[in-house]
């Protein structure tokens, strides 16, 4: 058996309990070496390593990523440092397990992930639950029908950690949702994560609605947390956790006919199967081979031993991208739950200071526009205006004569010829965004007003007759992205009991369908000019990517694997051969951002294949995205269809950032 020459770096509490672990690894002949450690204190370093009988200790983190011999490197810093730590060792080539939470938030996340991918080097996050031996025992007890259908789950993990300076420090990453919640979401996440379809396939349980309540410490961070969770299926998780609660650490499965009781939601110390009524039938107290922590090593071991079982090359086009994972923490998975987990703290109101403010973020004054338009023939620009202020998202008008904008909450039309701007009446709807749409009759623009009354964006028509406008969507707040061939039928986004999701409604009124009901948000969506197809963009893979679906919500497929970079508004041109969207670097956004005054790229992605003629739903028909422009924008550059009737060309829009 080959030897893992297993490294920490970092000596704090955590790295004490992996070191034991790995000590009993060694002891027991598994083929684990205690071999190397390291602080920023070089007697720290040595003190832990005589303690607990590692060879090599290191005064510098560098130096431990640099040595060569080892075979694995655990991160044990607290959380507000894995990123730095993590592209360190990355860097040198080495692989790592990252103690969880595994960043600070997803955009942190993001690089590592991506950094390792291109390194083609090993990454785990280390939540140890999803390794336990025992979540057999529990599974097997619901597979068997033991309780019945498992209808909710409940998980409490709280302990008094309010001394602990660190934990309570908004600098360093602080609460208790990283440090404590995660646990209780996991629980949730075994058990109720995955369901079966009607034809057999086990496929992903989404969140479909969060609510989210914290108490916080004064210093702004959450000490007490309680989460509630629906799934697509209708299953329901009652989560809490909390820093300055006496310790309870438990969860419990209900099913229709019993329930499992797990003392200690995090190594599960010992499990209980009751029935109805609630009496214990049957008991189990697990055997370890030490603390829990060592069953995570060992499935990082067998990966590194079997790099052809457990890599994959990334199917983007990146070259020499890999995903090097284990399938009980993916990558995709990490991503999943930092993204949650940043939708929880922002429902929360809490933040950090190295997060930078929605108000900066937003800050436009001062930005200039270039209206222009791209030759797909030629691959050139041409500038039509530039404008001393902010305009967004040109919308060519179906006869090709005019361009509509919005600017300053009312919507323009420029016409191209000419080059002559007139506004659109539409008395009090005076607060549009860049989600807007021509009519395919030419009789108006469909836009998304944020009311006076409460601020929340719903959906109008404004008419070139002068009319008054027309409400469409009483519910708010709704964002307009796409309308049929015939105009008898909206595509927007519409935020319903916390869950973004892509809803339709008759153009003239009614009720709305939801269409989807993936984690995260889904947005963009805008119609195929055969009426049949819907693009979109979605985060539900851990990044915004591109997607297609029925018009009818059905078979809903990624197109775009970008692994870095964060894929928004997919715009199908009218002859349905090309898509072009706009991109953000995985580091500037998060996944569900699309913010101003970003270096971005337009991609073009083509048809390669014929349309099947089933009328499924498949990326294979396209090639891979391909770039086209680097430009200054992103926010109101590309967000609504922007190309011209023969397919040839599309306006877009970059800024300039000014200030005096």
């Amino acid at each position: 058996m080959k030897t893992l020459k297993f490294a920490i770096l970092g000596c704090g509490h955590i790295a004490t309990k992996m070191a034991t672990a790995v000590k009993t690894l060694e002891n027991k002949g598994m083929g684990v070496e205690c071999y190397a450690v390291a602080s920023r204190s070089l007697q720290k370093a040595e003190d832990f390593a005589k303690e607990y009988g590692f060879k090599k200790s290191y005064g510098s983190y560098e130096e431990l990523a640099a040595d060569a011999s080892i075979d694995l490197i655990y991160i044990a810093t607290p959380h507000s440092h894995h990123h730095e730590f993590a592209k360190l060792c990355i860097e040198h080539g080495r692989n790592i397990l990252v103690e969880k939470a595994f960043t600070a938030n997803a955009k942190l996340a993001a690089e590592v992930i991506s950094v390792a991918h291109d390194k083609g080097v090993f990454l785990c996050e280390a939540m140890w639950t999803r390794f336990l031996p025992t979540l057999e025992t529990v599974r097997g007890w619901i597979c068997d029908g033991r309780i019945g259908k498992v209808e909710t789950v409940e998980a409490d993990f709280s302990m008094n950690l309010s001394h602990i300076e660190r934990l309570r420090n908004p600098s360093l990453a602080g609460g208790a949702l990283l440090d404590l919640g995660i646990y209780s979401l996991t629980f949730a996440d075994l058990f109720l994560g995955e369901r079966e379809t009607p034809d057999g396939k086990t496929v992903r349980n989404e969140i479909t609605s969060m609510d989210c309540k914290c108490v916080k410490f004064e210093t702004g961070v959450d000490a007490t947390d309680w989460i509630n969770l629906t799934f697509e299926n209708g299953q329901k998780a009652y989560l809490k956790t909390s820093m300055v609660c006496p310790t309870h650490n438990e969860g419990v499965i209900y099913g229709t006919a019993g329930q499992i009781r797990v003392q200690n939601l995090n190594d599960m110390v010992k499990l209980e199967l009751c029935d109805s009524a609630g009496n214990v039938v049957e008991t189990v107290e697990p055997p370890r081979l030490c603390n829990c922590y060592e069953y995570e090593v060992l499935a990082c071991k067998e990966a590194i031993e079997n790099p052809a079982q457990f890599r994959h090359e990334i199917c983007d086009g990146s070259a020499g991208a890999v995903v090097w994972e284990r399938p009980e923490m993916t990558h995709a998975k990490t991503m999943e739950f930092m993204t949650l987990m940043d939708k929880i703290r922002e429902s929360f109101g809490v933040s950090f200071p190295f997060e930078i403010s929605p108000a900066e973020t937003w800050n436009r004054n001062g930005d200039k526009s270039i209206l222009q338009v791209f030759d797909i023939e030629t691959g050139e620009s041409k500038v039509l205006k530039e404008f001393d202020g902010v305009i967004e998202a040109p919308n060519w008008s179906a006869d090709g004569t005019f361009l509509t904008y919005n600017s300053n909450g009312r919507i323009f039309k420029f016409e191209i010829a000419t080059g002559k701007v007139t506004e659109i009446e539409s008395y009090y709807v005076d607060n549009c965004n860049n989600d807007h749409v021509l009519d395919p009759d030419g009789s108006g623009v469909y836009v998304s007003h944020h009311t006076k009354e409460d601020g929340l964006s719903r959906i109008y028509k404004i008419y070139f007759d002068g009319r008054l406008p027309r409400l469409v969507t009483p519910l708010a707040p709704s964002y307009l992205h796409g309308i049929t061939p015939d105009g008898k039928t909206l595509a927007y986004c519409a935020e319903r009991n916390g869950s973004y999701d892509i809803y339709t409604i008759p153009a003239e009124g009614g009720n709305e369908t939801r269409l989807t009901n993936s984690f995260g948000l889904n947005d963009g969506p805008e119609y195929s000019s055969d009426g049949e197809c819907i693009w979109f963009n979605s985060e539900r893979s851990g990044r915004m990517q591109a997607f297609c679906m029925k018009a009818d919500g059905s078979e809903q497929t990624q197109m775009t694997f970008d692994t870095h970079w964060n894929t928004w508004f997919p715009h199908i041109s009218p002859d349905s051969e090309k898509v072009v969207m706009v991109c953000y670097a995985e580091m500037d956004v998060r996944p569900g951002e699309h913010v101003p005054n970003k270096n971005v790229e337009l991609r073009l992605m083509r048809r390669v294949a014929p349309v099947d003629l089933n009328g499924a739903v498949s990326a294979t028909e396209w090639g891979e995205p391909e770039t086209i422009l680097k430009l200054f924008g992103g926010q109101g550059t590309i967000n609504v269809n922007s190309w011209a009737p023969d397919s040839k060309w599309f306006a877009f829009v970059s800024y300039v950032r000014h200030r005096g």
